[in-house]
């Protein structure tokens, strides 16, 4: 009984390692678990962490995937953003209901399971290459 209770602890572990290794960083810049939630609609949305561990204020102006025809920038009502200003170790949550990163004109479904890469633009870090993971939760 005690191996049992150890062996899926140990796996509930390893999942949630493996959830917050999807992470990604670029000088100051850190992105922390891009995910997107499954839809076969037009549009779609991504949501991420970011922040940056630099002195400065930095900015996310643009984003680019090749599964959409564009990517906005949206605040919590749906209105375009032009940027999103992340300010020196105070971390910025792009989530449901929250701002977002909106996938215009998709492609293709996107399906629990898949992965598609996305590009981030920021005013002073530049492009950071990252890989958005279909779920339909944060680590599901």
């Amino acid at each position: 009984m005690k191996y049992r209770l150890f062996l899926a602890a140990s796996l509930v572990l390893a999942g949630a390692a493996a959830a917050l290794a999807h992470s990604f960083i670029q000088g100051p810049i850190e992105i922390g678990h891009p995910w997107a939630r499954p839809t076969a609609a037009r549009d779609g949305a991504a949501y991420l962490v970011l922040a940056t561990m630099g002195t400065e204020t930095d900015r996310l102006v643009g984003a680019e995937t090749p599964i959409a025809d564009r990517v906005e920038i949206h605040n919590a009502a749906g209105g375009v953003r032009q940027f999103l200003e992340i300010a020196p170790k105070r971390p910025f949550a792009l989530r449901p209901g929250r701002a977002a990163l909106a996938l215009i004109d998709l492609k293709q479904p996107l399906v629990i399971g898949m992965s598609f890469p996305m590009t981030l633009r920021f005013a002073a870090a530049g492009t950071v290459e990252i890989t958005v993971l279909v779920e339909a939760s944060p680590g599901e």
